[in-house]
């Protein structure tokens, strides 16, 4: 879920002090008031292009077996820090645009792959589009970055203490301590370190904390750690689902789409929608119907352990947040007893089969159904 904290989330959260766990999420925005019930807006697409955020069969088959390749199964980012981008050079293999994240998030909206923060950069606050910076340090009394950290040191055979710049640890010859001449043959087993500090070069004082700035490479300035702007680049997990799945969910994802273009639908992929709570929310498939605005919500989750709780609790606050006249789940993985309930209290259509044709159909039976019902014709 992205987008905005919720006015209703937060005041779930003053209460206990805790983000709310899903059933006080599902109690509060099934009782909120009317004034607030006001029709989804919808916030943005992905991408303007259906064909460029489609992940076709045989190009996620083919990026899964890239994957499968990579340490820990992982797509990690490529951090072009002059210029500010983010490139992922795996997609390059099934010729996708080597930035196109929406392919990526596609991916993930199938449960096929997962999706984790991989590093948060701390960028310019006035040039956010550079993410080049680098820290520096300065002498809280001149100013000067001619600065130094000092350490204390204690020979412990002999007790011997002084700064670090009277021992000479600089070659691989082994150093010799200043008092007792022995010779140091093992740093950290021989060597203490009691104490750090810093000196000026310029104007010799002695400080214990440094000034610290980041500096802002491109533009050539100085800005402070605390005014500096958070940029949070993702990575991609291959979760634990085989080839069947990873096929199963682009073609089923495929066919709906055309099935609802049949019966006079829009249908965007990986819409982003405004629900009654003001929270915005991602919607793997979301139809409009072009006579009567009416909406529908898509989810399509096909994993090899099966349909679980918390896999309906993630379609349960969209569904109630945004409201649309029909909500439906589609699978070829089993569905447990407790899951079929769920869906029923809350009138999410539950369309599983492992039989991917007959999935198609019985979701073409159900849309044919509504659009006869509410005056339509294919």
């Amino acid at each position: 879920m992205f987008g905005r904290k919720s006015n209703v989330f937060s005041k779930l959260k003053s209460k206990s002090g805790t983000i709310p766990n899903v059933v006080n999420m599902i109690h509060v925005l099934e009782n909120e008031p009317d004034s607030k019930k006001n029709s989804p807006k919808l916030i943005q697409k992905i991408n303007s292009e259906p064909d460029s955020i489609i992940p076709s069969t045989s190009k996620s088959v083919n990026l899964i077996q890239q994957v499968q390749k990579l340490e820990d199964n992982t797509i990690k980012p490529f951090i072009d820090y002059t210029n500010g981008r983010i490139f992922y050079p795996i997609l390059s293999h099934i010729e996708e645009p080597t930035d196109n994240v929406s392919y990526l998030d596609g991916l993930v909206s199938d449960g096929i792959l997962a999706k984790n923060i991989y590093e948060k950069l701390i960028v310019c606050p006035v040039h956010s589009d550079v993410f080049s910076s680098s820290m520096r340090l300065y002498c809280p009394k001149c100013h000067s970055m001619n600065v130094d950290k000092l350490n204390l040191f204690e020979h412990k055979k002999c007790g011997y203490i002084a700064e670090s710049t009277n021992f000479d640890f600089t070659n691989s010859t082994p150093s010799v301590c200043p008092s007792c001449k022995k010779e140091i043959k093992n740093f950290d087993k021989e060597i203490r370190v009691p104490a750090m500090w810093y000196q000026c070069a310029d104007c010799s004082e002695k400080f214990d904390n440094a000034v610290i700035k980041l500096h802002c490479r491109k533009h050539d300035h100085d800005f402070d750690t605390n005014s500096g702007k958070f940029v949070t680049t993702f990575c991609y997990k291959l979760r634990n689902s085989d080839m069947s799945n990873i096929s199963d969910s682009t073609q089923i994802r495929d066919e709906l789409v055309k099935l609802l273009h049949g019966f006079n639908f829009t249908a965007e992929l990986n819409f982003l929608v405004q629900g009654k709570s003001g929270n915005v929310h991602e919607i793997p498939i979301f139809g409009k119907n072009k006579y009567n605005n009416d909406s529908i919500l898509i989810f399509i989750k096909n994993q090899s352990t099966g349909i679980s709780e918390s896999d309906m609790n993630s379609i349960l606050i969209p569904k109630l947040d945004i409201d649309p006249k029909s909500t439906l789940l589609v699978t070829v993985s089993d569905v447990k007893e407790d899951v079929e309930n769920l869906a029923k209290h809350y009138k999410i259509n539950l369309i599983s089969d492992p039989n991917f044709s007959k999935i198609i159909s019985r979701v073409e039976e159900f849309v044919s159904a509504w659009y006869a019902h509410n005056g339509g014709h294919k």
